[in-house]
């Protein structure tokens, strides 16, 4: 898993070698003392400081944009900065059966804006509301199911099944979980989502997550959810689905089906592999036909996200117009591409091999020589 240090925030000043040459016991509270505002050069930028005695504090904010430091409030109050660390999970062997990628070690309470509810469903709060966000819900249900499968503790169960009657309960006529809130992505760049939407992503990953509990406890109205939620795959943006034609011929399931094409990595690629599984789970000609084409597709598109030092979020730099500048994924993003193609990897007997050993080598600092 990702190894990530978590600080409490008066102790973020350890960041950027803000510490005292005291021993730590000797230290004075910050309340004891006089705090003396102070400029601080920050990565060849200028932030508001605070002097206190010998000790130099920095904003968070400053931190969280300069550093990629991530900063979350979780359920119990307690603000949480983590920094990533390049630690990638590869998927050597994929089983439809086990755990799904690395989600046995994937804690969704802990992530940012997201608390439990009464009902065992998962709620994102926004700035401008709270809400079960489908693509939320379905990972949280898939850690579950992959804890259960992972350990045999049946303590992960009753989770995994709360939220399996969730998407059976919430499953729209058309095999969809509509996202229950409008959406802007990256400011507008892309156009506006309207409540309604479904994301690629959700029904990628729930249609695998129902799959795997139908495989699991044979309940058949699992199963038969499973393939419903493959109809917004198949059901053209422009009519209210989430797949495109990447250059008119190349399958592509938006996680945001914006009116301008995004093309989320990603999301993509859990939909893929949750169509993946689907096919072999329920032995679905369709859905395993799904697959090859989406595999057709990434042998086109892979290439323009490699950025030659880290892979882009997505694709606004190719299909926009004006053209906006790279989008360069955060390194937990980056290392989320390398684990997904390393699941692609493993079913595929090793057609993106090269892929996978030079986006790993990007964590590692390994940026492809000039010309």
């Amino acid at each position: 898993m990702f190894r990530k240090f978590v600080v409490l925030v008066i102790a973020l000043c350890t960041l950027m070698g803000c510490t005292s040459s005291a021993p730590s016991g000797a230290r004075k509270p910050p309340s004891a003392v006089a705090a003396t505002q102070v400029p601080v050069g920050l990565l060849h930028e200028t932030v508001p400081g605070l002097r206190v005695d010998d000790e130099l504090y920095v904003p968070l904010d400053a931190l969280a944009k300069r550093l990629e430091v991530t900063v979350s409030t979780g359920a119990d109050g307690v603000v949480r900065a983590e920094y990533f660390e390049d630690e990638t999970p590869l998927i050597k062997k994929h089983d439809p059966r086990g755990p799904w990628l690395h989600f046995a070690g994937v804690d969704v309470t802990t992530w940012r804006r997201i608390s439990i509810g009464p009902d065992g469903i998962p709620i994102s709060t926004y700035d401008f509301g709270t809400f079960q966000y489908p693509v939320e819900v379905v990972q949280y249900g898939m850690e579950n199911y992959s804890k259960w499968v992972a350990t045999g503790d049946e303590k992960y169960r009753p989770k995994a099944e709360t939220v399996a009657r969730w998407l059976l309960e919430h499953q729209d006529a058309k095999g969809g979980w509509p996202v229950p809130f409008d959406y802007s992505y990256r400011d507008g760049l892309a156009g506006e989502l309207r409540a309604g939407w479904y994301s690629g992503m959700a029904q990628g990953i729930g249609a695998a997550f129902l799959a795997k509990m139908y495989d699991k406890t044979r309940e058949s109205r699992y199963g038969d959810a499973a393939l419903r939620a493959l109809g917004p795959l198949r059901t053209n943006v422009e009519d209210g689905g989430v797949l495109r034609r990447f250059e008119g011929r190349f399958d592509w399931f938006e996680e945001y089906p914006t009116p301008t094409p995004t093309h989320v990595l990603n999301g993509y690629l859990f939909a893929l592999i949750g169509v993946h599984d689907v096919g072999e789970l329920m032995g679905d000609k369709a859905a395993k036909e799904m697959f090859q084409q989406g595999l057709k597709t990434l042998d086109r598109i892979l290439p323009l996200y490699d950025l030659a030092y880290r892979t882009s979020y997505d694709l606004l730099h190719y299909t926009r117009t004006p053209a906006t500048a790279p989008n360069p994924a955060r390194w937990s993003y980056h290392s989320l591409h390398v684990t997904q193609l390393s699941a692609l990897d493993a079913i595929t007997g090793g057609r993106y091999s090269e892929i996978e050993k030079r986006w790993l080598g990007y964590l590692e600092g390994k940026a492809l020589p000039g010309n």
